[in-house]
């Protein structure tokens, strides 16, 4: 009588150590591919951000004749106070489909929106560059949120003498396709934060750069500690995203030099930035 083998059912050690061993060399493979395609997507959607806020520039230009401020007073008859006082970003709302918020800073009675949380705690995506590792919930420091894009003085104030500049575009001598509206700012910088409700009474809470107080190139991918709040910085060594007067955003090198960026933060210096830019 024949008697067979019995078949076998399973695998062998050595077969299982071969299947785990190709298993890790596939995510080994797999990892940095996916960590590039999420880094490509957080800039595209960082990239998109600043081009919907210097769009909103050119919205409230459209409705104002001239460019918002850094920080300004307006009447109000919807509030106790008469008033608003408020930041450049909260003055851009209405143009990036946020005027129901808009309308709550508005109504708030002492006439300055950020008294209340409804305004300064509200983080929007807009303002934000999703690869901002210093503050990932959006909250720049306290119960303040933050903007990754901080608008340049030089444009919407008049360095050494107000906060408001009153600019018309048209009067940009350099032209508004060499001139900077927008450089980033980490969320969280040193011991301080881009903040886009927060006042004038400190610059380096502010989500604004100052090019009288700091005019240096973006700081490339600094540590929160090592990080100046009253500069502006690259959020990866890849450059940094600055929106364009034009209604453009650009890419700037870590390595650009500090005469293109001065030429290009100063709108009438009759200055044109090199190609380093």
């Amino acid at each position: 009588m024949l008697r067979h083998k019995p078949t076998r059912s399973g695998f062998t050690l050595i077969e299982l150590l071969v299947v785990i061993a190709i298993i890790a060399i596939l995510i080994a493979l797999l990892v940095p591919a996916v960590q590039k395609v999420r880094e490509a997507a957080a800039r595209t959607q960082a990239t998109n951000n600043c081009k919907q806020m210097v769009l909103a520039v050119h919205g409230y230009h459209d409705t104002y004749k001239m460019c918002p401020a850094n920080w300004e007073r307006k009447t109000s008859n919807t509030n106790g106070s008469g008033f608003v006082e408020a930041s450049f970003h909260f003055w851009i709302l209405p143009f990036l489909e946020q005027t129901p918020l808009y309308k709550v800073g508005m109504a708030e009675g002492s006439g300055y929106p950020h008294n209340t949380t409804a305004i300064r705690s509200v983080v929007l995506p807009v303002f934000l560059d999703p690869r901002d590792f210093s503050a990932p919930s959006g909250l720049g420091t306290g119960d303040w949120a933050a903007s990754n894009f901080a608008d340049n003085h030089a444009v919407f104030g008049r360095p050494n003498i107000d906060w408001n500049s009153k600019m018309k575009l048209i009067s940009i001598i350099d032209g508004t396709s060499n001139t900077v509206a927008f450089a980033q700012k980490y969320g969280t910088c040193g011991g301080n934060g881009s903040l886009w409700a927060h006042g004038t009474w400190n610059w380096p809470w502010m989500s604004v750069f100052a090019p009288n107080v700091n005019g240096n190139p973006p700081q490339n991918a600094p540590t929160v500690p090592a990080c100046d709040p009253q500069a502006t910085q690259a959020l990866s060594v890849g450059g940094s995203i600055v929106g364009i007067c034009d209604g453009t955003v650009r890419n700037v090198s870590g390595s650009v030099s500090a005469a293109s960026w001065q030429a290009a933060i100063w709108p009438n210096d009759s200055k044109i930035p090199a190609d380093d830019f």
